[in-house]
C-alpha cells in the first residue's frame, strides 16, 4: 500500500490531460482505448485487451480496456478495480477539448497505479483482479453496462467492484479534514463497513456515505446486474467539473494517493 506514489498517479493524469479530449464519440476513441492498453503492457500486463462492443445509439463502436492478475487459489472468483477513462466538457465543445483530469484520469490513474504496485511486488492474490478502463460512461455507463451484463450472461462470480470517479479533487493540504464520499448499494453494506475499518487503519481519509448519485457512475451497472460494488469520489465539490478548466493543476494527487491506497486495501483483504 505505501508503494502507491503520488507523482505516478499525477504523471498518468498529465499523460491522459494531454489527449485535449477522450469524449465517447470523438474520432480518437480507439486510439485513446489502445494507448491504455499499451500503458497496461509497459506496466507488465501482457494479457491486456480490448473489449469492444457496438452502440446502436450512436452508431459507434467502443472499448473497454481489460488487464488482470489470475487468482492463484480461486481464479473464478473475480474482484474488479474500475474507472472510466472519457470525458466531456459542456464548453467550448467536447468533441475538440475536453481534458477530464479529475473526471476521470484520477480514476484511471488510481487503477494503473495499484495494476502497477501489484506487479513490481509479484502479488498473487487468491482470486482473479481485473483491471477495467470502462468506455461510454459520460453518455449512458455503456462500458460498464455491456460488462456486467455479458459478465452476468457467463455466469461470473464478481466477488466486488471498486469504482474510482473523480477521486483527486481537494482544495486543502490540511489533511486532518480529507474526506471520501464511498456510496455503496443494498448489498454491499458490508463491503462499506470493511471500507470504513481499512481507512482508519491505512489511510487520512475520514468517510462519508452519501448515496444521493449511486446511479450516476459505473458501479450502478454492476449493481443492477447483482454485484456488490462500491462507488468512490471526492467529497469537496469539483469547481471545474464538466469544463475546459478540468486539468492536473486542480487535482491533490496525495489526497488521490489515499483513495488509491484504501482502494488496494480492499482488493488486499478480500485476497
Amino acid at each position: 500500500i505505501n508503494d502507491i506514489n503520488s507523482d505516478s498517479l499525477k504523471s498518468y493524469v498529465i499523460w491522459l490531460q494531454d489527449k485535449v479530449t477522450r469524449f465517447a464519440l470523438s474520432d480518437n476513441r480507439k486510439e485513446i482505448a489502445t494507448d491504455i492498453q499499451n500503458k497496461f503492457k509497459t506496466i507488465g500486463y501482457q494479457n491486456s485487451y480490448l473489449d469492444s462492443f457496438y452502440l446502436p445509439e450512436y452508431s459507434t463502436w467502443q472499448y473497454n480496456v481489460i488487464a488482470s492478475i489470475e487468482g492463484k487459489v480461486n481464479p473464478d472468483s473475480i474482484c474488479i478495480l474500475g474507472a472510466h477513462y472519457d470525458s466531456f466538457a459542456y464548453e467550448p465543445d467536447p468533441y475538440k477539448k475536453a481534458p477530464g483530469a479529475h473526471d476521470n484520469a484520477s480514476g484511471v490513474s488510481a487503477v494503473i497505479e495499484i495494476a502497477r504496485i501489484m506487479k513490481l511486488n509479484n502479488y498473487n492474490p487468491n482470486t482473479t483482479i481485473k483491471f477495467i478502463a470502462f468506455a461510454a460512461e459520460e453518455i449512458g455507463l455503456y462500458g460498464s453496462n455491456d460488462y456486467a451484463m455479458k459478465a452476468s450472461q457467463r455466469g461470473e462470480a464478481i466477488k466486488l467492484m471498486l469504482n474510482e470517479d473523480m477521486i483527486a479533487y481537494e482544495p486543502t493540504t490540511d489533511k486532518s479534514t480529507w474526506t471520501v464520499n464511498i456510496l455503496d448499494y443494498d448489498n454491499s453494506i458490508g463491503l462499506y463497513m470493511q471500507a470504513d475499518e481499512l481507512a482508519n487503519k491505512y489511510t487520512e481519509l475520514s468517510i462519508i456515505n452519501d448515496n444521493t448519485y449511486s446511479d450516476a457512475s459505473d458501479s450502478y451497472s454492476f449493481w443492477i446486474w447483482g454485484y456488490k460494488a462500491l462507488f468512490f469520489i471526492s467529497y469537496t465539490d469539483d469547481a471545474y467539473y464538466h469544463t475546459e478548466n478540468d486539468l492536473a493543476k486542480n487535482c491533490n494527487f496525495e489526497y488521490c494517493r489515499e483513495i488509491a491506497k484504501l482502494s488496494c486495501a480492499i482488493l488486499l483483504s478480500n485476497n
